[in-house]
């Protein structure tokens, strides 16, 4: 098996209202994941690596309209490195953010819906995103101001491109 050669960035963003989250249901055409649901996001574009923060902001308005100055204490959380079998090196930015109105706006993306904790067993969750919610919502609930480091993580695969473990530093 070839080492990757490339390395993408992407953002998910995880927007918080009322002890509920806003997830996406990803379109049945999208090429990656179709039908799974995840948080907001998207790629970081080569020319944003210098403010994620801009990044996620921007992913969001395009995948549901929400404004920037609508979503509060946008916080990066975790960042994951994961080396997929087959795939380009990648890097996950994890952020947490509020909205002060619950907002359920339509997207090209997916179907959105704001969802309970207690929801999210029976959602059909991308691998990696099912075991990071859980750690997104401890943050946020630990620390709303968003004062705490940035936790690093490594995502280990098996040969077929399963999910194995992520271990968190």
């Amino acid at each position: 098996m070839q080492p990757p050669a490339s390395l993408e960035v992407y953002s998910m963003v995880l927007l918080a209202h009322g002890g509920r989250y806003l997830l996406l249901r990803r379109a049945a055409t999208k090429r990656f994941a179709p039908g799974r649901w995840t948080g907001l996001g998207g790629r970081v574009e080569p020319d944003e690596l210098d403010d994620l923060r801009a990044a996620a902001l921007r992913e969001v308005a395009e995948e549901t309209g929400i404004a920037p100055a609508r979503i509060g204490n946008l916080t990066l959380r975790r960042a994951l490195l994961q080396a997929r079998p087959g795939a380009p090196l990648t890097v996950l930015l994890y952020f947490t953010g509020t909205l002060t109105a619950p907002l359920l706006p339509t997207s090209d993306e997916g179907t959105l819906a704001w969802v309970t904790p207690a929801e999210f067993a029976g959602l059909d969750v991308i691998d990696n995103t099912a075991q990071v919610l859980p750690l997104l919502i401890a943050d946020l609930a630990r620390d709303p101001a968003g004062r705490e480091p940035v936790r690093l993580g490594a995502a280990a695969y098996h040969p077929d491109g399963t999910l194995e473990r992520i271990v968190w530093a």
